[in-house]
């Protein structure tokens, strides 16, 4: 499987998206949730899978929704979340 940034996927029960993609293991961020007290304004927790394990990653959407989504994501981290949490960047 092709990763590509922002990606929905399963690994082992846990459902998220393709958050970061090296040669040797990607991570899938899981929990995004506002969180005020934070810098960010954000909380996010992420698991990191290594390539042998890639094989057990499916891709959680078809054509037509990924389209949709990519915009979406698209406009998010342009923004990088800012009109989201309320926070200037």
């Amino acid at each position: 499987m092709q990763f590509k940034y922002g990606m929905a996927v399963e690994y082992r029960g846990n459902r998220g998206w393709v958050d970061f993609i090296d040669d040797d293991y990607i991570t899938i961020c899981y929990i995004d949730q506002p969180d005020r007290s934070l810098h960010t304004g954000r909380y996010q927790a992420s698991l990191l899978v290594f390539r042998e394990n890639w094989n057990e990653v499916r891709c959680c959407v078809d054509e037509t929704k990924e389209e949709q989504e990519s915009e979406t994501t698209s406009y998010f981290l342009q923004s990088r979340g800012c009109d989201h949490v309320g926070a200037a960047c």
